[in-house]
């Protein structure tokens, strides 16, 4: 098991109401069976979403999981797949989902490839051949804006996430209609801006502007203020921060707090908890969105639409950005989309991606090996 830290630059920051990225510190993983078929993973610790530390992730990775995996065999794609849940339930990977994420992610791409499938086949069925992705415009001035509109009408996109959660929130929406006209689908996310009072009045000043959900307007913690908001409104909420773990799947459920969860692969602890939280969604009667980290390279987002083509219902897909926001990525072939966001399965086995190791290297603060311990 190879194990590098990144430190990744992208070529302008990335603002919204809860911070300013200037960069991304990510977690990639190798994995090498005894055949020496590999398999690569990412997770992208985020603090002020889950609380997850690098530093404990890493810590995580070399002495919980790596003696755990490092001498196990997986005769079988079945019993992978039982394994991986009950790692995830006894080493209480929950506090750590994005070091989980990026172990499973490794195994099964690894999988993959030893059986010559795509993950999709792994963790699916497949129920679709295409997904259609979203812009997503960060909080910036203006005229920057402006210049980003014109690219998404350029480029045919016909859905758009605008971040929120400012005094300029009205002259946004006004410029993305002016420019955008009203045929694509504008819903907001205000990254916890609001408290509930507050939300509920915003969202009723931008009822004019025809935004079709607002996504995570109250703090992360607060379930019942997101139901309020939910209850007051005639547009879909959409959990984000709020939605981290399947017990917060289950509390947003019980409470009717929302009519979306925004999955993200890193911030739920791996597309198996991801695929469980998405079915206990279906379940309850509420849609799924795939959403991303920002700053995740290409291994996260092709994790992701392995995801989404397994997806019955997708209210909105997000990612597959790295070309446009990294100053540099780590595949051979980035994961992107293309006119009007459209983007197909990816070919080949496993994740479906070509790694570089010499980027990973060029890239790393870190890189340590974790090697089998037998007794």
């Amino acid at each position: 098991m190879d194990i590098w830290h990144l430190r990744l630059g992208f070529l302008s920051p990335i603002k919204h109401n809860l911070a300013t990225h200037q960069g991304s510190e990510n977690l990639v993983l190798r994995v090498t069976t005894d055949e020496g078929m590999t398999g690569f993973g990412e997770g992208v610790p985020r603090a002020f979403v889950t609380g997850e530390l690098l530093s404990d992730s890493l810590l995580f990775l070399r002495q919980v999981l790596a003696p755990v995996i490092l001498t196990r065999e997986f005769p079988s794609t079945q019993a992978l797949l039982q394994d991986l849940k009950s790692l995830y339930e006894q080493t209480q990977a929950q506090r750590h989902p994005a070091a989980f994420c990026a172990l499973e992610t490794a195994l099964l791409d690894a999988a993959g490839r030893t059986w010559d499938m795509p993950v999709t086949e792994l963790i699916g069925p497949k129920l679709r051949t295409s997904l259609e992705y979203s812009a997503v415009i960060p909080l910036m001035a203006p005229e920057s804006m402006r210049h980003l509109f014109r690219l998404v009408k350029m480029n045919h996109m016909r859905f758009v996430k605008l971040k929120v959660g400012t005094s300029d929130d009205l002259s946004t929406l006004r410029l993305a209609r002016e420019e955008l006209g009203d045929d694509v689908d504008i819903r907001v996310d205000a990254n916890s801006a609001w408290t509930p009072p507050e939300a509920i009045a915003r969202l009723k000043e931008m009822q004019p502007y025809g935004i079709s959900a607002v996504e995570q307007p109250v703090a992360k913690s607060d379930f019942a203020g997101l139901k309020q908001v939910s209850e007051a409104v005639q547009i879909p909420v959409i959990a984000d921060e709020s939605l981290c773990n399947e017990d917060d799947a289950r509390n947003l459920i019980a409470l009717k707090a929302c009519r979306i969860f925004n999955i993200r692969l890193s911030k739920c602890g791996g597309l198996g908890a991801a695929t469980r939280i998405r079915q206990m969604a279906e379940a309850a009667g509420i849609l799924c969105q795939l959403g991303c980290h920002v700053g995740e390279t290409s291994i996260l987002s092709a994790a992701g639409r392995q995801f989404a083509l397994t997806g019955p219902q997708l209210s909105y897909v997000e990612g597959s950005f790295s070309p446009l926001l990294l100053v540099r990525d780590v595949v051979l072939h980035p994961v992107v989309f293309s006119g009007g966001g459209m983007a197909f399965e990816l070919p080949g086995p496993g994740l479906g991606i070509e790694v570089l190791e010499s980027a990973l290297n060029e890239l790393a603060v870190s890189h340590s090996v974790e090697q089998p311990q037998f007794s």
